[in-house]
């Protein structure tokens, strides 16, 4: 314990110096904004590869391609897939200005072998009223676009991770239809355990779309970005910059901050790009083998005075299997009183690791959140453990509810964590019989 305190004291001096240069990166980026908010587009060709797909990082501005922390990072960086620690499933609706759109994802970390990413992304916009050159009405015609995506990211050495994505743009636009192929490499750097970058170069390569005669290529785009995890993971804040390769185009900064108030329950979020401000949030709820949440985001367009209405974003995502840990307690209920059968609860541990355990620790908690019994050691813990109800001073503990916290450290310094009940402690009397007697 000595020794894990040390390193905690170390990693918090040093997460106080990444700090500083976080905000200083942060202030210059936003020192920047002012000068690109005058920078419009105009639309460019595949604008729905730089929409953001998913509202949790719609709600944090787009600022993602140094955090990529779930499977949304083949959008973004797919180097970043290597930090998945189970399968990860997500899917969006998002309505857009007179358009719609969609997306559903799968990734699937693997212990040798990196990782594996699959998405598909759906934009319509149905109806579209067209016209002549001499503005007569010609009727109206559909619009489509569907990409499909392919990624794999390899860690070949701990602080770099490497990613490629190929994808395939169909295009229809009334009777034209169109297919073009292209594809991202990302980077992804671990310089410290608290912080993270990413840079990825988009659409290398093309995809180039051909609607009868009129071709039109989707730009190369450049991004990178950092992100810095405060307070366990509990606090994140993350910047961006981009910049599509188009004459017209400036550069593109995005910000944003996710902050879990109650872990892992309720996730709050808040972002600021060149054209939106957004705020989100995200619920889930995990079990020893899977996880399931709701992400919400608005977006509010005040690049037009806020003209343009507000827009609402919502997805799910699921994760499940993969590198996990848990511990179960047998039985649900015990009474730590010498002499009966029942008088300690065995802890059976639980865990799948991408590599060797380095360290664990294993607490007890009591209903309200006060630690009562630790275990803790090196390399890979114990897969049986008994606790007698008693505290780590040899106290028998209250009766009531008892929680536990497991922490595993592979290493390479990443973690495996869970948290959930554990067993109930019902202090009983000694056995015998009680005699009433009846009133005269």
């Amino acid at each position: 314990m000595v020794s894990v305190r040390r390193r905690a004291n170390s990693v918090g001096r040093s997460a106080y110096g990444v700090g500083r240069w976080f905000i200083i990166l942060l202030l210059s980026i936003y020192c920047l904004l002012p000068s690109v908010l005058s920078a419009q587009d105009g639309g460019v060709p595949g604008a729905l590869l730089n929409f953001g797909m998913t509202p949790r990082t719609i709600a944090m501005g787009r600022s993602f391609t140094g955090l990529a922390d779930d499977q949304e990072a083949l959008y973004y960086n797919p180097a970043g897939l290597v930090q998945l620690m189970a399968h990860n499933i997500k899917s969006s609706y998002l309505q857009l200005l007179g358009a719609e759109a969609g997306y559903l994802g799968y990734a699937l970390p693997t212990k040798n072998y990196g990782s594996i990413g699959l998405g598909v992304i759906y934009l319509g916009a149905r109806r579209v009223e067209s016209y002549n050159q001499n503005g007569d009405p010609l009727g109206d015609f559909n619009f489509t676009q569907n990409c499909f995506l392919v990624s794999y990211a390899y860690q070949p050495v701990k602080p770099l991770a490497l990613g490629v994505s190929v994808k395939l743009l169909t295009s229809k636009l009334a009777q034209y239809g169109a297919l073009g192929m292209g594809g991202d490499v990302g980077v992804f750097l671990f310089p410290r355990g608290n912080i993270t970058f990413g840079i990825t170069c988009q659409n290398l390569f093309g995809p180039t779309l051909t609607h009868e005669t009129i071709s039109e290529a989707v730009p190369l785009t450049v991004r990178a970005g950092s992100a810095l995890k405060l307070y366990q993971g509990r606090v994140i804040l993350a910047v961006d910059v981009a910049k599509v390769m188009y004459d017209s185009t400036g550069i593109e900064p995005h910000m944003g901050v996710e902050f879990i108030p109650v872990y892992p329950v309720l996730t709050l979020r808040g972002g600021l790009d060149r054209n939106y401000v957004s705020a989100g949030l995200g619920i889930r709820h995990d079990w020893s083998k899977f996880s399931l949440g709701l992400d919400y985001a608005v977006e509010f367009h005040y690049a037009s005075s806020y003209l343009v209405e507000y827009q609402h974003r919502i997805g799910v995502f699921m994760s499940f299997l993969g590198f996990r840990t848990w511990v179960d307690a047998q039985p649900k209920e015990f009474s730590p009183s010498p002499g009966r059968a029942e008088n300690v609860a065995w802890l059976d541990v639980h865990f799948t690791s991408k590599r060797p355990i380095e360290r664990w620790q294993l607490i007890i908690k009591n209903q309200y959140g006060e630690v009562v019994r630790t275990y803790s050691g090196w390399e890979e813990p114990p897969l049986r453990l008994s606790w007698d109800g008693l505290d780590d001073i040899g106290r028998v503990v209250a009766d009531g509810r008892y929680y536990y916290e497991i922490l595993l450290i592979d290493e390479h310094g990443e973690t495996l964590a869970f948290q959930d009940f554990l067993t109930r402690v019902a202090t009983l009397g000694p056995e015998g019989e009680i005699e009433f007697l009846p009133q005269e």
